[in-house]
């Protein structure tokens, strides 16, 4: 998913993410501003994402999908999302 945005719109017609939210069919869903308000709340400070970064290389390494010893970046412009 891209974008807070475009989950809470899956959110809204995906009867899989309501399950797995635990969210009844007429439940409110909540607004994409609160979640990403949450989101900067509860990851602000944190680590985690770069854990979990961290985490993907070493078992794409350990796999033998990349090296690790030469990097790559795309510098694609690209109108924002938002």
């Amino acid at each position: 998913v891209r974008s807070e945005r475009q989950l809470i719109r899956d959110t809204q017609v995906n009867v899989a993410y309501r399950w797995f939210l635990g969210l009844n069919l007429t439940d409110n869903i909540p607004d994409a501003s609160t979640l990403s308000q949450n989101r900067i709340r509860r990851f602000n400070d944190s680590e985690v994402y770069q854990q979990i970064f961290d985490e993907i290389v070493l078992q794409a390494m350990r796999k033998k999908l990349v090296s690790g010893h030469t990097l790559y970046t795309d510098s694609t412009h690209l109108k924002a999302n938002a």
